[in-house]
């Protein structure tokens, strides 16, 4: 009998899993269930979605992808539980399949902090389509937005909102923009440039204490006691991994559900992968390692096992015109630097052990490649200066 492979999750992990399950393997039964009412999408444009016309994200695949894989969709199907010893799911309306093979590809929500006013209407965050419908149902225009947080998801959000004719006030607790993903020279430049955007105010070293209004927001008080007036407040906070399903059925988790490098649950049975996993370094949150930890936990249920390597994944941000990427480890003293002021580029190469291990590039990113291989490679600094990022 063919193995059946139940996958939770339509994200990048889930789909990226299917295919390559697919490719190695025609007879191997595969349903993807998802708890949205759309086929997958590439999340990331969620925020870009919110100018286009229609408002909708990019979808993964064409509709007749999935029929014509021979991969099941299912949607509208919410995983209620994991039962491991029968080795069966069940969903809220009740229904079983059987699996030979579990996925967890869950993903992860967006951190609500607890800050009083958050139950109001007009407080949301952007995670998935349906956020993105809640929100353009807000059409007072211009809306009056504050946007908590201020790293990429939230710059995304901002720079769209911009577009529409909104006024954006952005607050972030950390003492510059981007805290993640750029040392204190790039937010400062990064910054200046934003100084000149119109509709948009940035406020750093502050945070939220309440949002206020009588059944709808009609602003916040800021730790400083200041208050900014505001309709409408979308949450960029971080995420949390949906781990719940695995923590019930008894799996291990912490800061997500525990895996091997082989994306191995303590169930040889089940695997999981993206935004959910902890892998043995980190959970990542971003796309691209989503996408390599599917199709490791794909050839493990096919028993051709392959490690997941916690390699150089870099963050990209292109809002405002302003092009950035950053990638590994943000830094310490040993560092090398260029910057033109007068054409805003910005690079810095930051060494460990004489040894590149992260960089930086803002206002032109052209050398993405060169940065992100001679991170891998872990180049000297004379082998830096070589390649023209310095």
């Amino acid at each position: 009998m063919d193995k059946q492979v139940v996958i939770i999750g339509s994200g990048a992990a889930g789909v990226s899993a299917a295919k390559a399950l697919r490719a190695r393997d025609a007879e191997v039964r595969i349903d993807i269930y998802s708890d949205e009412d759309v086929p997958p999408y590439y999340r990331p444009s969620l925020s870009f979605a919110i100018a286009m016309n229609p408002p909708e994200p990019r979808p993964m695949n064409s509709p007749e992808f999935y029929r014509d894989k021979n991969i099941g969709l299912h949607l509208n199907a919410l995983a209620g539980a994991v039962d491991r010893t029968a080795k069966k799911v069940r969903f809220a309306d009740g229904s079983e399949v059987p699996y030979d093979f579990l996925l967890l590809a869950t993903g992860a929500r967006c951190f609500i902090p607890p800050i009083p006013g958050t139950d109001l209407p007009e407080v949301m965050s952007l995670r998935d389509r349906r956020d993105l419908v809640k929100l353009m149902g807000f059409q007072s225009e211009p809306r009056k937005v504050l946007i908590i947080g201020c790293g990429v998801l939230g710059l995304e959000l901002a720079g769209s909102l911009l577009k529409l004719g909104d006024k954006v006030t952005m607050i972030e607790t950390a003492p510059m923009i981007l805290p993640r993903q750029l040392d204190a020279a790039g937010s400062e430049l990064y910054t200046e440039m934003l100084s000149k955007v119109e509709n948009l105010k940035i406020i750093t070293g502050s945070g939220v204490r309440e949002i206020f209004g009588d059944g709808h927001v009609e602003g916040a008080v800021l730790l400083d006691g200041s208050r900014i007036e505001c309709d409408l407040v979308l949450v960029s906070a971080g995420t949390r991994a949906n781990q719940q399903l695995a923590a019930d059925c008894g799996l291990k988790t912490d800061r997500g559900i525990m895996v091997n490098a082989a994306m191995r649950t303590d169930d040889p049975a089940v695997y999981a992968a993206g935004d959910c996993a902890e892998v043995i370094c980190r959970s990542y949150g971003l796309q691209e390692p989503a996408i390599e930890q599917g199709k490791i936990a794909a050839a493990g249920m096919l028993g051709e096992p392959a490690m997941f390597n916690c390699g150089i994944y870099g963050a990209t941000l292109n809002a405002f015109g302003i092009k950035l990427y950053s990638a590994g480890a943000i830094g310490g003293d040993d560092s090398l630097e260029f910057i033109d002021r007068e054409n805003k580029i910005y690079r810095k190469i930051y060494l460990a052990g004489e040894r590149a291990v992260g960089g930086i590039l803002l206002g032109d990113t052209s050398k993405m490649a060169i940065l992100k291989q001679a991170i891998s490679a872990q180049l000297d600094e004379e082998q830096v200066r070589k390649t023209g990022l310095i």
